[in-house]
């Protein structure tokens, strides 16, 4: 994701090390300090023995553990980030069994993900306390982590960035008031995306538009 990318490749005061599970796309998201650990061929059995017969969230084998450990000496890491919470879910082993900090984000949907079932919800409740901070994007984001169990402590907003360079200025040419308006919002279809406030906010304009015309 794009967003993910710049938050990786703007990082100025550390030095990034991505692991991933695997490498797509690297002419648009060139980046050097890219460490692969492939789902293992027994993957999908896995996920299908923790989700369907233990109706639980699939956590990484030992395997997986130990390859991930592997990376994180080699490359001498001194902390680790989980971007999107349910990802941190099923890293738990690897959070529990590495003796340095870990953190994760939480960017939106990932909030969500499964919450309705009871087993997940503690799982997630778990890796909350096993982390050292929580970073959230927003003020709601942050409600819905404290909502989830966390220590409002160990939670800190962090924003996303706007890189304001790559849109340039551009004059603005506003409509005759007897002219056409034309609304446009792009998002999904969910609850949180807003589409009724839209669409009244919408009327409103409409209407006070009409009135202020003679």
């Amino acid at each position: 994701m794009l967003h993910i990318y710049r938050q990786i490749a703007g990082l100025r005061r550390c030095i990034p090390v991505v692991i991933a599970q695997k490498r797509e796309q690297a002419e648009r998201y060139p980046f050097d300090q890219i460490y692969l650990a492939p789902k293992p061929a027994t993957h999908f059995l896995r996920r299908i023995w923790f989700r369907q017969l233990r109706d639980a969230p699939w956590q990484i084998s030992d395997s997986e553990l130990r390859s991930l450990e592997c990376i994180l000496t080699k490359t001498d890491a001194r902390l680790l980030h989980i971007y999107f919470g349910q990802i941190a879910v099923h890293l738990l082993p690897l959070i529990r069994a590495w003796k340095k900090p870990s953190i994760v984000s939480f960017h939106g949907a990932d909030v969500t993900v499964d919450m309705n079932k009871p087993a997940y919800r503690e799982a997630t409740r778990q890796m909350l306390d096993a982390v050292e901070l929580v970073l959230v994007r927003s003020d709601s984001l942050r409600r819905a982590v404290i909502g989830l169990g966390c220590d409002e402590k160990k939670i800190e907003i962090q924003r996303t960035g706007i890189p304001v360079n790559e849109f340039p200025f551009r004059e603005r040419n506003f409509v005759a008031a007897a002219s056409e308006w034309r609304f446009v919002q792009a998002g999904r279809l969910v609850e949180k995306k807003g589409l009724p406030v839209t669409l009244r906010a919408f009327c409103q304009a409409h209407d006070c538009r009409r009135r202020a015309i003679p």
